[in-house]
């Protein structure tokens, strides 16, 4: 029994002695980052945006690698079959990660990735023409839903995504019936209502700025905790009495197994990279509303996003 012990402890012994020459030598070679989205969307400009000043940080070349599919699913499950040595890292959208389980069988679980940093949080908003004089702003909207039951039609970018769940969410907090119209994503969702074949649409803060601006939408209300910094005006709509908070979060995940001694490099190499003055200030002039939150507050972000929509799916079953 205790040469039975002494192997056990010899064991130990070696595992993390090896672990931590891999880390004192970590890394030696380029860093994959593993985007699950076409180049030239939000995902991939923060990500280019991003992988020069992490490049700087860790001194390693970091390539990025597109894998686009099934509502991000393709691009996660790769990232989840990699070898948890820290050479392949990824960004893993939420609500995207979250909400693909839960509408069919995937091969990858939420809770295997070891949250890096989370980027980006760009809020929900509730959107309508410019000139629509029936919804001046968001009591308008929920009175005439109220008094309209399943008249009121709002647009999203696909079902399980951050607007189809936004406009779940809103329907669960005020208690009216709206009726969600998918399209394949944001631009024929923007087009459809501006077009006037929908009467609102959920979109992303960034995605509204513009068109606000040109005086072609109005925004109702912003899904966030604070005012967004390029629609000081627009109310949030905690403020308006509803606790609505929904958006879309672009983060970076670890494969499961990743050894924690680099997960603390990559973390901390992360944390000054996303400080830096210079990212701030591209990430700023490129419309990605920052909301930098590393290792353990980036998985609580990661919870968060899960327990909500969990709770959301169990009462509308998308």
């Amino acid at each position: 029994m205790k040469r039975i012990m002494i192997y056990v402890l010899m064991g130990l012994m070696i595992v993390s002695l090896t672990s931590g020459v891999i880390a004192q030598d970590y890394p030696s070679k380029p860093i994959t980052l593993m985007v699950p989205w076409s180049a030239g969307g939000g995902t991939d400009v923060i990500a280019r945006l991003f992988a020069p000043f992490l490049e700087e940080q860790l001194d390693t070349s970091i390539p990025i690698l597109n894998k686009p599919g099934s509502n991000a699913e393709v691009g996660i499950t790769w990232l989840y079959n990699q070898k948890p040595d820290g050479y392949s890292i990824g960004f893993t959208n939420l609500p995207h990660m979250v909400s693909n389980p839960l509408m069919r069988e995937t091969k990858y679980t939420v809770e295997g990735f070891i949250p890096l940093i989370n980027l980006v949080t760009d809020p929900g908003v509730i959107v309508v023409r410019a000139e629509d004089d029936r919804f001046p702003d968001l009591e308008s909207l929920i009175t005439y839903a109220e008094e309209n039951p399943g008249s009121v039609t709002i647009g999203n970018s696909g079902i399980g995504g951050d607007d189809y769940i936004a406009t779940l969410m809103l329907q669960d907090r005020t208690g009216v019936k709206f009726t969600a119209v998918p399209f394949t994503g944001a631009a024929p969702n923007r087009t459809a209502l501006l077009g006037g074949h929908i009467m609102a649409s959920a979109i992303n803060a960034s995605e509204a700025v513009q068109f606000v601006e040109s005086g072609q939408m109005r925004v109702l209300g912003v899904m966030s905790e604070e005012r967004y910094g390029d629609l000081p005006d627009v109310p949030t709509f905690t403020e308006l009495g509803y606790e609505v908070i929904s958006g879309s979060s672009r983060g970076i995940s670890c494969v499961p197994g990743t050894p924690d001694e680099i997960v603390q490099i990559l973390g901390a190499a992360a944390k000054k990279a996303a400080n830096d003055p210079e990212f701030v200030e591209k990430a700023t002039k490129a419309q990605q509303p920052l909301d930098i939150q590393v290792l353990e507050d980036a998985q609580k972000v990661v919870d968060r996003y899960n327990s909500n929509i969990k709770e959301l799916h169990a009462k509308f079953q998308w």
